[in-house]
């Protein structure tokens, strides 16, 4: 994002909050006239006059709620030359003290609505067109700070207030900050990309559409286009992601909005290749792993119930590969360490049912193989429980993983433990926390 600059002095500034007189004692006119007039001290001597202009900002409050001057332009124009001169006020504080924090954030959307109210007053007055080119930076740097802090909503209404200034200073046939090259797009840009945050999609699209439609090169731009339309039409969303794909092939934020487009379609094979490619780009990921290594997991067990024991045994060793990397990047990435335990625990699920169907045939063939099969599958409940165990100690509110346990020691016949992990399940159901775990 690009932040407007504007030019200050930067001064030392010594100012009280305090205020010479009691603003209700004057009438509207005399508010109005002093308050100008403490704002021209301020210009002239921003050194040692910031109190002045404190002062001038309660005047012209008071003055613009009296009945002999709340119609007269000239109120609102000083009322919004006094918030811009606030901004600069913070500005320079800024600079000479870093832990400064700001007292007029608000003061760049104060003066557009001051400027705004008297050109309702007096079409066309200078003053307060003037005023609102001001007020421009301070209100499109306020709001990247918004967007910065992930106040998404504020900074769009910031970043659209910017737009709707300019559309009111070109109406007025009077030069704005927008009209340099690429800047009215890039405003476009970022409030378009606010309201996406925000969640307003539909309100994003009125500002994202038009840059799409010109090739504004921001793969952002590609990214939302596809998300907006996907909520619509998924082929045609299709058709924009293949597009944004080809013109940045190396963007991952658009590599990974392709990931999930093919997760939605259920696509595991093309899926799994874009994976691949999203952990070349990006080996630190954990998740990328963990994702894969569920990809691989579905494989597995879709090999596995159509016979295909060998293809289910190469995609099982894939899966657990995948998710002991992720585990390798983050030891305690508990999506993936679960994800483990879940893979050993489910391949005994499927054992269970085999050995199940031996269980009414007593032949020696069946009952030898009842009996290996049953060493099978209590071999991988006990593979599946340290994973759980690990899960458990980091996160003792994980619900799958209480019930995971619960069933493994009742299979032990250690009910007394397995009944612990019973009464913790039926407590976090309940609405209630567990706060320690049981495995230290």
């Amino acid at each position: 994002m690009r932040k407007f600059l504007f030019a200050f002095m930067a001064v030392a500034l010594s100012f009280s909050l305090g205020q010479s007189q009691d603003v209700s004692e004057l009438d509207g006119k005399k508010a109005l006239k002093k308050a100008s007039r403490l704002l021209s001290a301020y210009n002239l001597d921003q050194t040692n006059s910031g109190d002045k202009l404190v002062e001038a900002k309660a005047l012209i409050e008071h003055a613009a709620k009296q009945d002999e001057v709340k119609d007269d332009p000239k109120t609102w124009v000083a009322m919004g030359d006094i918030y811009n001169a606030l901004i600069n006020l913070d500005a320079t504080q800024k600079i000479l003290d870093a832990n400064y924090e700001a007292k007029y954030a608000s003061a760049g959307m104060m003066a557009f609505q001051a400027h705004k109210k008297a050109l309702e007053l007096d079409p066309g007055n200078k003053s307060a067109l003037k005023g609102l080119t001001e007020s421009i930076a301070a209100i499109s740097n306020n709001g990247i700070s918004l967007y910065e802090g992930q106040n998404f909503m504020e900074a769009f209404n910031s970043f659209r207030s910017v737009l709707d200034i300019h559309d009111i200073l070109k109406a007025n046939d009077y030069d704005s900050p927008l009209d340099a090259e690429g800047e009215y797009d890039n405003q476009l840009y970022i409030t378009g990309l606010a309201a996406m945050n925000a969640g307003q999609a539909s309100t994003a699209k009125s500002f994202i559409t038009p840059l799409y439609e010109k090739g504004y090169d921001k793969p952002a731009v590609y990214d939302a286009m596809y998300k907006m339309t996907a909520e619509e039409d998924m082929d045609a969303a299709a058709v924009i992601l293949e597009k944004a794909r080809e013109m940045y092939p190396d963007d991952l934020g658009l590599l990974f909005t392709e990931i999930n487009h093919y997760l939605k379609l259920d696509k595991i094979d093309v899926l799994s290749e874009k994976l691949k490619l999203a952990i070349e780009k990006e080996p630190e990921n954990p998740s990328l792993y963990s994702t894969l290594g569920n990809i691989y997991d579905r494989i597995y067990q879709e090999k596995y119930e159509a016979g295909a024991l060998d293809e289910a045994t190469e995609y099982f060793d894939l899966a657990k590969e995948n998710y002991e990397k992720a585990v390798e990047v983050k030891p305690d990435f508990t999506d993936a360490i679960y994800s483990i335990g879940a893979l050993y625990y489910n391949k005994a699920a499927i054992l269970t049912k085999e050995m199940n169907e031996l269980a009414n045939d007593y032949s020696a063939d069946a009952t030898k193989k009842f009996n290996a099969k049953k060493i099978e599958v209590e071999e991988h409940f006990d593979l599946a429980l340290p994973y759980f165990k690990s899960v458990e100690k980091l996160d003792p509110n994980d619900r799958n993983t209480l019930i995971a346990l619960k069933e493994i020691f009742a299979r032990r016949n250690d009910f007394e433990t397995s009944n612990v992990f019973k009464d913790r399940l039926e407590k976090i159901e309940a609405g209630e926390t567990i706060e320690k775990p049981h495995f230290q």
